[in-house]
């Protein structure tokens, strides 16, 4: 992460605070994209409004953009055009700047680097601003099974796939991409098993593949039961960059289409024809 510390919304740090905060996002960025779906689900829309960053500037980062959506001074960042100027105000900085970005407007500061803490923190302690009926992303009575998923797709998927599509060092890529296609096995079988679907990858897997067994237990139509949660988020926008592009990345040529792993395709297709899970930014950066 490009900051220090990234910091929370807990009690003694950050406070939860409507209009105070501005996030900075691309939607091209999978790790962006994740917490663009838990705004618009939870209602925080208005609450949280979004910088959008469309590509890179002249200096190799994100670049901001002005009120008419070109490449320009952010008003709302203090005229800033590149996401690096916002970076630069902030203690213990070190580049390069990511997105998604957190920036205290009072400070202009980045307060919140981590796309997973926010995703968190959106779902749990902003919940006295979520909309009237917004789902529950973390509940309670699976906090054990969406720990579990949340650790183990971010080991084996979310930076699998970065490393896969990133890395300069070919053993390295391949091993990675590796970790990723049998990692879509497990869940394919997984999801098989619970919806009485053929679980067509089981045959290939060793018990040393699977999660923890508070994952593999939650397991019904979503990952941690009938309804998705913030673990869904997590892989759904991971499979969405392997799907629309990202696979064409991968050592030894194009990956598998999704559609290679009937359950984890039933399970994406079903969420990606959900309100709230593609927004507009999203579908114009992934040519759907």
């Amino acid at each position: 992460m490009a900051i220090a510390h990234s910091h929370r919304f807990t009690d003694g740090d950050l406070p939860v605070e409507a209009g105070r905060y501005r996030l900075v996002a691309s939607a091209s960025c999978p790790w962006s994209r994740r917490v663009l779906i838990a705004r618009r689900l939870l209602g925080l829309t208005e609450a949280i409004p979004v910088s959008w960053s469309y590509g890179r500037g002249a200096d190799g980062f994100w670049e901001l953009t002005g009120p008419d959506g070109e490449p320009g001074p952010d008003p709302a960042l203090g005229g800033a055009t590149s996401i690096a100027e916002v970076y630069a105000g902030t203690p213990g900085y070190t580049p390069p700047p990511t997105v998604p970005a957190l920036v205290d407007t009072t400070t202009g500061q980045v307060v919140s680097d981590d796309s997973g803490d926010l995703l968190f923190d959106l779902a749990t302690a902003w919940k006295p601003l979520h909309r009237a009926g917004a789902p529950d992303l973390y509940p309670l009575n699976r906090r054990n099974s969406t720990d579990a998923w949340d650790k183990w797709i971010g080991e084996h998927i979310n930076q699998g796939h970065a490393v896969a599509t990133h890395s300069k060092d070919p053993e390295e890529a391949t091993a990675a991409a590796n970790g990723v296609l049998v990692a879509f096995d497990v869940i394919d079988t997984l999801l098989a098993r619970a919806t009485k679907m053929e679980a067509s990858r089981e045959a290939a897997l060793t018990v040393q593949d699977a999660p923890p067994l508070s994952a593999v237990v939650s397991v019904e139509q979503f990952l941690c039961g009938a309804a998705p949660t913030g673990s869904d988020i997590r892989l759904f926008t991971t499979v969405q960059a392997y799907e629309y592009g990202g696979r064409a990345y991968y050592p030894g040529g194009e990956a598998p289409s999704i559609a290679f792993w009937p359950a984890l395709a039933r399970w994406f297709r079903a969420l990606e024809g959900r309100a709230g899970w593609v927004g507009t930014e999203e579908r114009s950066a992934l040519g759907l």
